[in-house]
């Protein structure tokens, strides 16, 4: 056996026990179905939800939660077709159909980042409600509790389409 963080059992499961759920607080800053989320200022994970277990002891949350849920994100297609026969026998046909992808143009946000694993021990950083928030020299949000991804349109998949044509004899 090596010696590793992969044969260390503090590490197991991410090296850090669970934080406790503050009664009375919502864990969400936000509705995330609210449409009013601006990921490059806004922090959408509440971390005063949250407390840190007493030194020696285990969190007493449940490693999943029921009631913690993130946006809604239905996906919307639509496909039309149509066959011609090219002759009288009908024995040949030409096909054409259209796909459409997310038909109403909706915009999803990825899930917010409370956690990410950092280097290649495989240790979690960011879980840490009391984390401190980041931001670039422009002022907008590079990472926190909380954080919803927006570089390069991360999470967004555009509306887009696509035509198919088959001809068969």
């Amino acid at each position: 056996m090596g010696r590793g963080p992969e044969n260390n059992p503090a590490l197991w499961g991410g090296g850090t026990t669970l934080f406790n759920r503050v009664p009375g607080q919502p864990l969400l800053l936000k509705d995330p179905n609210c449409h009013c989320i601006d990921p490059t200022k806004d922090l959408v994970l509440n971390p005063n939800a949250w407390v840190d277990a007493a030194p020696g002891h285990f969190g007493t949350s449940a490693p999943y939660l029921n009631d913690y849920r993130w946006q809604r994100q239905p996906s919307e297609s639509m496909s039309l077709g149509r066959n011609f026969f090219v002759n009288r026998e009908r024995n040949v046909k030409f096909e054409v159909r259209a796909d459409f992808y997310n038909v109403f143009n909706r915009l999803f946000l990825t899930s917010p980042e409370p956690l990410k694993l950092s280097g290649t021990a495989g240790i979690l950083v960011g879980a840490n409600p009391a984390a401190p928030t980041t931001k670039d020299f422009q002022g907008r949000l590079t990472g926190g509790y909380g954080y919803v991804n927006w570089v390069n349109g991360a999470g967004s998949q555009p509306r887009s389409g696509q035509v198919v044509a088959r001809l068969t004899f």
